[in-house]
Formats: structure tokens, sequence, C-alpha cells
């Protein structure tokens, strides 16, 4: 562990980084004014609340991001998105995982470093507390800094133990003189306890629902709080399933309910700045206001350059699933096809010629797809209002070389091809376009009013953490597991009559209940980070992890002779996914590295060589 956790060069290096993250983040003159940043000392940084609260808001930076652009993220090793094959996929860190190829040897390109950087992060906050013990800032300037800490802390350690299980609780930072660095592993109860820990001691420090630029509040720590406890109690951590770890998280959640926070009538401003504060408990905005951009995130480009389809000149990394697209109803509330995913639901009125008519509202928010309304792109030269071109021409002019040609039927000068369709990637009218997998698009969280691709900060996203949406369904998925489903259909319902939502309510019970509640969560909370995790403490990663083939639309003609018609055809997409692994794959391996520098003091997660 010496080189991730406990390099002895790290422990000294938190204090140089700050001063590098001084250096680049700060703006407050206040600070700038007091002395060359290249001699800033410890002592000064942890006595002066300015050169403190600059430390502390530059923690921040160690809670993970919801997932990494430039792989795919974790979204698209679940049943709702699909690594784009052509360009993402065989090179791709993921494809081991999607094989059942992940191992102690390849964990780190899997999950981004991500035991590493999360040690790293706690090792400075460690460091804090123990320069603050006895600091003579102002009580209640320290308390609220502390009380920050304390809330990133247990952020940090709710993910490694999302990842890994057990994990080492490290309290205090490392220094030179330690005469050891090999510390074993806790248990998963006592990692869970020690989050739950620090949370109450935010909660005791901490004011507010909601705090601007992205700060932790009391409400977000009692939210973090009452999503552990929903963890300690699913499947996968409560095997014998003990009532009274569902009635712990039922509490918790409840008192996060009865705060006052108040659903946004528009879901998809929910996601667009500024942080919609009634809704979102711990959100952050890609804006220079609060120091927080792109590049932070892990993001090379963006958001938008990442996932935005190719014909608008982006990369589309990721694809939404058919899968995921059939989880959205129809607004009467039927679901357009059977469980089977290909016999069209009679009941439903869903016509698969033209399968954006008549969907929940929230389906127009999340997915773009063949004939949906154009999208005004704001983005410099490259301005315009663009349709979402995935089809092909009924009656395509095989020898004209130019996709901008006159068309032979109607003289109208339009592509043969859609910008966006797979023959347009495939007859190589440019080597940057790649074809869309599925043939939908994921639109939440693309802001077409900001950059294609920029490394700035002005971008119009805001990345939720933590909203009342999630925690209406987490009360809802309690109150299943206890037996009140009465009381599971109300919370369901409250999610669905969002002012611009406004769903029929949920009359089901037993196992349809079950099954309507997840994938209801599945689309209400879709690219914020839940999806891979739910399916793990569920238990329920066969035939969505390893789905394999999946469907998407196979072929959309465009007959300009009648008006340009779109005509449907479905298939299969073959995947590079094999067989689930084994419930050893419920949790990621420990790097091998990691291991051996520990002396074989950490022990390895079952099933792992």
């Amino acid at each position: 562990m010496k080189n991730r956790i406990y390099s002895k060069v790290r422990a000294k290096s938190v204090f140089v980084l700050f001063v590098v993250g001084l250096l680049t983040t700060s703006c407050s003159e206040e600070v700038l004014d007091k002395q060359p940043l290249d001699a800033i000392s410890e002592g000064a940084v942890f006595s002066d609340p300015n050169y403190l609260q600059n430390y502390v808001n530059n923690n921040y930076n160690g809670i993970k991001p919801h997932w990494k652009p430039e792989t795919g993220g974790f979204i698209s090793l679940t049943d709702i998105g699909i690594l784009n094959e052509d360009t993402h996929l065989v090179a791709n860190p993921y494809n081991e995982y999607l094989t059942g190829g992940m191992t102690p040897d390849n964990v780190n390109s899997i999950t981004g470093g991500l035991w590493g950087n999360q040690y790293s992060w706690l090792n400075r906050i460690n460091l804090f507390f123990e320069s603050t013990a006895d600091s003579s800032i102002d009580v209640d300037v320290l308390d609220r800094f502390q009380g920050e800490m304390h809330f990133i802390r247990a952020h940090i350690y709710f993910e490694l133990s999302r990842h890994f299980g057990g994990v080492p609780l490290i309290t205090k930072p490392f220094s030179l003189n330690d005469e050891s660095y090999d510390v074993a592993r806790n248990s998963y109860d006592e990692v869970a306890q020690y989050v739950i820990g620090e949370c109450d001691n935010a909660i005791a420090k901490l004011d507010g629902k909601a705090m601007p630029s992205g700060r932790a509040s009391k409400g977000a720590a009692m939210a973090l709080k009452a999503r552990m406890l929903l963890y300690m109690a699913s499947p996968l951590n409560n095997p014998s399933n003990d009532a009274s770890k569902w009635q712990a998280a039922a509490t918790a959640t409840k008192a996060v309910i009865d705060m006052g926070y108040a659903l946004h009538p528009n879901y998809a401003q929910v996601f667009k700045s500024p942080v919609k504060e009634e809704e979102v408990i711990f959100g952050r905005s890609f804006t220079g206001t609060n120091g927080v951009g792109a590049v932070s995130f892990g993001l090379s480009w963006g958001y938008n350059y990442e996932y935005w389809p190719s014909g608008f000149d982006a990369q589309y990394k990721v694809a939404p699933s058919q899968e995921f697209v059939n989880m959205f109803q129809m607004a009467n509330g039927e679901y357009p096809y059977m469980d089977d995913g290909i016999t069209i639901n009679p009941t439903s009125g869903y016509d698969d010629q033209d399968p954006g008519a008549g969907r929940d509202p929230r389906f127009y928010d999340a997915i773009l797809y063949p004939g949906c309304e154009p999208v005004n792109i704001v983005d410099g030269s490259k301005s315009t209002v663009r349709t979402f071109e995935y089809w092909e021409d009924a009656n395509p002019d095989i020898e004209d070389e130019n996709p901008d040609a006159v068309d032979p039927i109607n003289g109208q000068e339009l592509f043969d091809f859609g910008r966006d369709s797979k023959t347009y990637w495939l007859e190589g009218r440019t080597p940057f376009h790649w074809r869309l997998q599925t043939g939908y698009a994921f639109r939440k969280l693309m802001d077409f009013t900001g950059p294609r691709a920029s490394t700035d900060f002005e971008y119009n996203q805001v990345t939720s953490y933590i909203r009342l949406a999630e925690m209406y369904l987490n009360y809802a998925e309690i109150q299943i597991a206890l037996g009140n489903e009465a009381e599971a259909r109300e919370y369901i319902n409250k999610v669905r009559q969002r002012a611009s939502v406004n769903m029929p309510n949920v009359t089901a019970s037993g196992a349809e209940l079950v099954k309507v509640y997840k994938r209801e969560r599945a689309v209400e909370l879709h690219l914020e980070d839940t999806r891979f995790y739910d399916l793990m403490r569920w238990k329920d990663a066969p035939g969505k992890v390893d789905m394999n083939p999946t469907r998407g639309i196979e072929l959309v003609t465009k007959d300009y002779s009648n008006g340009g018609v779109l005509h449907f055809t479905y298939g299969t997409e073959t995947d590079n996914r094999t067989a689930w692994p084994g419930d050893h794959y419920y949790l990621m391996p420990i790097s091998r590295d990691e291991v051996q520098r520990s002396n074989n003091t950490l022990e390895q997660n079952p099933g792992y060589n």
C-alpha cells in the first residue's frame, strides 16, 4: 500500500498539492494579497480562515464524478447503456468487465484508479483534522469547515464501500516517521457505521437544506446517511433480510423528506444551472463561479463532446439500449412492450412506426430518437437548428458520392444518409463520425446551449448527487421491503406527479409493484450514478449486466417521395458481453499492487486470485 494510500512522499505532498490548487482555483483577492502563494507555510494555511476555506473547497474534488466519460462510464455496464462498438469498446477497460475478465490486475483501469485516488483525498482530509484540532479560528467558522470535511470523508468511504465492500478505515494522516504502513481491512459493517458516524458529525456542525456552489449542508449529510442505511439494508449486504435495517433506513430517509424539500416543476430543468436547491440536496454546476469545471470532473472536453451524437460533431461514446427506452411508459401508464421486449402491449396504444408518440413526458427529456423535435444547438460557428438524422433515403441515388447533393427524387438538397445513421459512418463520409449503436442517444444532461467541446467552465449543466426524487424512491423501496405497499405506491406516485410529468398513479402490487418500482427508478434517475450500484445491491445483475444481444433500431428509411415519412425496422445489436461470472462480481477486487504493497495484510475479495 505504500505507493497508494500510505506513500511516504504522499503524506508530505498534501500541503504542496494544496498550494498548487490555490494557484489554479483561488479567486479570493483577500487570499491572494496575503503573501506569495509559493511561500505559504503549513501553519498559515491551517490558522488563517481564508486559506483554510480554499483548502476545504479543494477537497470537494475528492467526491467521485458520476461516471468516467472517456470510457463510457458505469452506465455502459448496465442494461440501460451500451458502449459504441466501433470506437469505444474493443480497447476499453470496460470490455474486460463485460466479458467477465475483471481481475486484481486490471481493476484500476476499470475504476479509473478509484482506490488510490480516494485514499489520497482521505489523507488530505485527515491532515485537516489533525492540523485544526487546536485552531484559534473562530469556532463557528471552524465548525462549518469541519462539518464539510466530515461530509466529504463520509462520501469517500461510501464510494469505497459500494465498490469494494470493507476497506481500511484510515483516520490519521501518515507521516515520514510512521514505522508501518500496512493496515488491514475493516468489515463492510464497520465502514458503513463509520460513514453514518461521519454524517452525524456533519449534521451537528452544518445548517440548512442546501447550500450554493455545491457545498455540503445539514440536509446533504442527512441524505447521505439515509442512502448508506439503504445500502446496508439491501440484499447484497443484508442476506438475512433483517427488518431492523430496513426500519433504520426508513427513519433516516423520512427525516430528509420531512425537511421541506420540493420537486422542481420541470424535470429537464433540474439538470440545468443554477442548482435547483428546492429539490437538489447536494449538487454541483459546471460554472466558473464555484470553480467546478469539466476538467475537475475528469471530462477532457465536457459532457457534450463525449455524449452528443456523432453527427453533431461529437464522440457519442454510449447509447441508450432499447431495453431502457422500453422502460418509459406511454402517457396512459401502460408499457409499450410486453416483458419479452418484442411483443407490443396491445392495451398501450404504442405504434412502433411512431415510437415517440404519446410517451411519458420524461422520455422527451431523456432520449434523442428518429423523428424527435429539432434541437437548437448554440455552439459558435456550428450553431444550428438540427434534427436527429438517424435515417437513410428510401430511394437513394447510388451514384451520388456527395452527401450534400440534390436528392434525385424531389430535387431537395438533402442527404442520402442522415448524419447520425449507421450508413453515413460506414460510407466513410468523414473519419470523425461514428455510428449510432442502437438508434438512440441520451439527451438528459446534454447542454445544447453550451459549447460542443470545451475545457472551460461555462456549461449550463448540473450534476445532482442527491435529490428529493431519489429520497422518495428510496423510501418507496424501503416500504416495499417492510410490506407497506400502499405507502410505497404513494411515494412512487409523488415522483410521477411532478408538474411536467403528471403520469397516472401506479396501482400495482406484489411482484408487479417491484418491477414497476425498479423501472421507475431507472427512468427517473438514469445518468445519476445509481443504476449500476442498484443492480449490485439488489443482486439483480444476471440478465441485465450480461444482456446480449440487445435490441435497437436496425434501420430507419426516409421516403422523400411520400412527404419524408420514416419507416422503422427493429432488430438486435450484438454486444460484447458474456454470462454473469457469479456472485463474486458484485464487489470489485482490490488491486494486486495494493495487496502486495501491504505485505498481504490486505485480504482480497472472494473469487479473485
